[in-house]
C-alpha cells in the first residue's frame, strides 16, 4: 500500500501522526488478512508497535503486510512502514507492528480461517514465534503465566 504524507496527516513539527500511520498499517494488514481469509477480518489487537524514524510532510510511505501465522479463525499479520525515496530508490525502515485479525461471516461470527502454507524455514520461524506470542497474548487475558518456551 502506498500513501502520500500531506499536511493534515501531520503534527506542529510536519511529521506525521502516529496515529495516521497506526490507521494505515491497520487498513494494509486488514487488507492482507481479508485476501487470505476471503472473508472480512477485523481487527483484534495490536501489538509490538515500533516507530523508528520520522516520517514527514511530502515523504512516499509504503506499507508492507505479511501473514506470520493462522490459527482457527484468527491471523497474525506483519506490517512493515517504509518511506521510499523515488529518485534515490532507495527505504528507509521507519514503523513496523503486529496485528492480529479475526475473520467474520456476515452475521460477525468467526469462521475458520484456510491453513498457511509454511514453505520455507522463515515462515516456519514467522509462525513458531506467532505462536510464541498468541499463546502469551491468551495467558496474559487469562490471568495465567505463559508456557515456557
Amino acid at each position: 500500500m502506498t500513501e502520500l504524507v500531506l499536511p493534515q496527516h501531520s503534527n506542529a513539527l510536519g511529521t506525521a501522526f502516529g496515529g495516521t500511520i497506526l490507521a494505515w498499517m491497520d487498513i494494509a494488514a486488514a487488507i492482507c488478512a481479508q485476501r487470505h481469509a476471503g472473508c472480512i477480518a477485523v481487527t483484534a489487537a495490536i501489538d509490538d508497535v515500533a516507530f523508528l524514524s520520522p516520517i514527514r510532510v511530502g515523504d512516499i510511505v509504503v506499507l508492507t503486510a505479511r501473514v506470520n501465522a493462522v490459527f482457527r479463525t484468527s491471523l497474525e499479520i506483519d506490517v512493515a512502514v517504509y518511506v521510499e525515496d523515488a529518485v534515490r530508490g532507495i527505504r528507509r525502515h521507519c514503523a513496523e507492528a503486529l496485528l492480529t485479525f479475526v475473520a467474520i461471516d456476515s452475521t460477525g461470527k468467526p469462521v475458520e480461517v484456510p491453513p498457511l502454507l509454511l514453505e520455507t524455514e522463515e515462515d516456519r520461524r514467522r509462525f513458531e514465534e506467532a505462536l510464541n506470542r498468541r499463546e502469551a497474548r491468551l495467558a496474559k487475558r487469562a490471568g495465567t503465566k505463559p508456557p515456557k518456551t
